[in-house]
């Protein structure tokens, strides 16, 4: 059977479910622990410093690790990874719970960036390399849209299952969710054909270095960068100007669930689109549009207007976050998905690390306002670099989702 045959048939409808069943499961893993985080930690006795501290320590580890588990997946397949990221998701909450200090919360906080460097970016991957060929746009959707479910449906069940039976069953919960998507997982096919390939790839180190002077990757990792950027702003500063507007609690958390509900349910529309509009164009046209609504947003102390802005940007990154994955993996040379997929996350790792400081250095110097300014200014500014760099332009993008394998 030839490879297009078997990429076509049942088999990879079936991987293609069970990829994105994975997904939504380790998602909701990895998001139900989210709200309870910060108080488990303080009733150990943690300090706001050592929760932060905690917080850089999965990041910093998903930045050094993204790079080495894409060349890793490109060498010896995308399930043996994913397997390895499924299972630092069900050890990492185990860890909270057999932690009676909080310096014992540190490795498993390091497990889980691990793992988050292990499962999403390599899934996407995964899944259009699995997904039948004519169909690949709609799985690729499917995937970021199960993301989103997971996202959205895991911090609710986490925090009603530790209101009601405490922090242990919520980490338990977790620990189960990402053990469901493991079995999942092992379900799921090898793309056929593809083994051969991955090993015969090239050192890691030659990998990287052709993946990172690719003027398409740089300039696509670049806008990742400012996507990232507008997140921290929405995630980390709209609840500060929120409450200094007058909004509660339950106002910001309005707005913020508005705007994950929505980014939602555009992304599996932004799949099946991406054949007609162009990879390349989409994802520039998502990224400018979540820079213009950080214009708008401290504009208005209205909660109705806020949260049709967040709406808006909702949309705008929902319609990035797909295209942008579907842009690089179908651009990326097709033996160095993986790497370059890390390369595209270390972008945003970076972003997540060192946006906090800026928009912090502009809150300082201009108020938030001027801090969401300054930050749409850079995104709108980046939202433009993937259209000015990218040697071989919108037009072999537009078939990205469509011409691999």
């Amino acid at each position: 059977m030839s490879e297009e045959d078997s990429l076509t048939g049942l088999g990879g409808i079936g991987g293609g479910l069970a990829l994105c069943a994975v997904i939504f499961f380790a998602d909701a893993s990895h998001s139900s622990a989210i709200p309870i985080f910060p108080f488990y930690a303080s009733s150990l006795g943690a300090t706001i410093m050592t929760i932060g501290a905690l917080a850089s320590a999965s990041g910093l580890s998903r930045l050094v690790s993204s790079i080495p588990l894409g060349s890793f997946s490109d060498r010896t397949g995308r399930r043996r990874v994913m397997l390895l990221g499924m299972l630092c998701f069900v050890l990492a909450p185990l860890i909270y719970n057999y932690s009676s200090s909080p310096l014992h919360l540190f490795p498993a906080r390091v497990i889980l960036g691990f793992g988050m460097a292990s499962t999403f970016s390599i899934g996407f991957v995964y899944v259009s390399e699995v997904a039948p060929i004519r169909r690949r746009g709609f799985f690729q959707g499917l995937y970021m849209t199960s993301m989103g479910i997971g996202f959205t449906l895991g911090p609710l069940a986490g925090g009603i299952v530790a209101k009601v039976w405490g922090y242990a069953a919520s980490f338990y919960l977790s620990s189960g969710l990402a053990a469901a998507g493991l079995v999942l997982l092992l379900l799921a096919p090898e793309p056929a054909g593809r083994e051969t390939e991955w090993g015969a790839s090239e050192d890691l180190f030659q990998g990287f270095r052709r993946v990172i002077t690719d003027s398409r990757m740089v300039s696509a990792g670049a806008a990742n960068f400012f996507n990232s950027l507008v997140y921290s702003a929405t995630m980390v500063y709209f609840p500060l100007y929120g409450g200094s507007i007058g909004l509660d609690e339950s106002g910001v958390g309005m707005g913020l669930t508005v705007r994950g509900l929505v980014s939602t349910v555009s992304r599996m529309p932004t799949g099946a689109a991406l054949f007609r509009l162009g990879a390349l164009k989409v994802m520039t046209l998502g990224l400018g549009l979540s820079a213009l609504t950080l214009f708008a947003l401290p504009a208005s102390d209205s909660l109705l207007v806020i949260c049709l802005i967040l709406g808006v940007q909702g949309v705008a990154y929902g319609v990035y976050l797909t295209s942008g994955n579907v842009y690089v993996t179908g651009e990326a040379p097709a033996d160095q998905r993986g790497t370059a997929m890390g390369v595209y996350s270390t972008f945003s790792n970076v972003s997540g690390v060192v946006s906090p400081l800026i928009l912090g250095a502009a809150s300082e110097a201009w108020g938030f306002r001027g801090a969401f300014w300054a930050s749409a200014a850079l995104a709108l500014c980046g939202s433009v670099l993937p259209l000015l760099l990218s040697r071989r332009g919108e037009g072999s993008a537009r078939n990205a989702a469509f011409q691999f394998p």
